[in-house]
């Protein structure tokens, strides 16, 4: 998938579900956009098929099975905000390829498993002490699974939920920074966001940031207002699948919304990777951002790009280069991200010249290679 590949996704055929998964994820509630069975099966094939083996970061995308189009990307390896920025930035491209406008993202965090058992605490006590007006029906819901309170979009939960406590207060000091440095990474990119305390995923396999891309205006009224994707980290299912520790998971499902069925676009998907003639490589937290930025630029000007930008020295950003003969470099180090440059170094020549970001594309269209 072309789109995807501009930000370092590897395409694979989408895991078969087995009773296995089912057995796996059988302590989760079955919550429609919060599949903790195909989850599993994404885990169950890492196993199998020995991921654990590539280069990590692992960064994977599928067109899952069956119909409506949809498609999930999975960033493996990553306990930084960089899987979430990956993820969403990667997302709206495609959503923007498959004809979507108008987008945004929304985020919320629940935290931790320690994190989400006091939330829930909260909220039953929320439950006890406010809900006496409550109906029948809707206290039985609400006895079930008190998240349930902000899946329901009747008249009475969302009046009943307004006044509920939200997750981010009640966050761990570790995931609140964690989640400060999603917020850096969506606010770098440019990216209209907004706050969602709606957003719970499942409690028992999801965790941290969970975040939704829908449109606005005249597009998300055409769409009927809902998610055309969600994500979040679905790390604790790992152990239970069969690993033996806990790795960084994240995943997104995006679920397409087409105007006519009959217009449905399905992403090329190809066996083989391109092999551009850039080599992009980065150095710094900020350089991060802006090389997420600068990818998305070379994708809208159709320019192929290598990197492993889930690397943060430069030695394991360089470790395939000769095998794939590049013939220049693009650097973004501190300085350059400050600056909003880009350092174009040639690899035979060491020749190097120092341009704005946003004149790169053109400049590499002349260089004759």
């Amino acid at each position: 998938m072309i789109t995807a590949s501009y930000f370092g996704f590897t395409p694979i055929a989408a895991p078969k579900e087995t009773p296995q998964d089912f057995e796996a994820a059988a302590h989760c509630e079955r919550i429609p956009r919060f599949d903790a069975v195909e989850k599993a099966a994404l885990v169950r094939t890492y196993i199998e098929q020995d991921f654990a083996s590539l280069p990590h970061p692992l960064a994977l995308i599928y067109k899952k099975r069956g119909k409506p189009v949809a498609y999930a990307l999975h960033y493996i390896g990553a306990a930084s905000a960089l899987a979430e920025a990956a993820l969403i930035r990667a997302s709206l491209s495609i959503l923007s390829e498959l004809g979507s406008k108008n987008l945004r993202v929304d985020l919320n965090c629940i935290g931790d498993k320690e994190s989400i058992v006091t939330y829930e605490r909260e909220l039953i006590n929320y439950v006890k002490k406010f809900g006496g007006n409550i109906s029948s029906g809707f206290r039985e819901i609400l006895k079930a699974d008190v998240f349930n309170l902000f899946r329901s979009e009747e008249e009475e939960a969302i009046q009943f939920r307004s006044g509920a406590p939200s997750s981010l207060s009640f966050l761990s000091v570790q995931t609140r920074n964690h989640f400060k440095e999603v917020l850096e990474f969506i606010d770098g990119l440019g990216i209209e966001f907004g706050i969602a305390p709606e957003l719970v995923g499942e409690k028992n396999h999801s965790s941290h940031t969970v975040f939704g891309i829908r449109a606005t205006g005249l597009e998300g009224e055409l769409s009927g207002g809902g998610y055309l994707a969600l994500g979040y980290r679905y790390s604790r299912l790992g152990r239970r699948v069969g690993l033996k520790k806990e790795i960084p998971m994240a995943g997104i499902t995006i679920h397409p919304f087409f105007k006519n069925t009959k217009n449905e676009k399905v992403l090329k998907i190809y066996k083989e990777l391109p092999k551009p003639k850039f080599y992009l490589v980065q150095l710094g937290h900020a350089a991060k951002i802006k090389t997420l930025c600068l990818l998305e630029l070379l994708r809208i000007q159709r320019i192929p790009v290598r990197h492993f930008l889930g690397k943060d020295k430069l030695e394991p950003q360089l470790g395939d280069l000769d095998t794939l003969g590049a013939s220049h470099l693009l650097i973004i180090g501190h300085k350059e991200a400050l600056d909003g440059t880009v350092t174009v170094r040639n690899i035979s020549s060491r020749a190097q010249d120092t341009l704005p970001m946003n004149l790169l594309p053109q400049y590499l269209k002349t260089l004759k290679l």
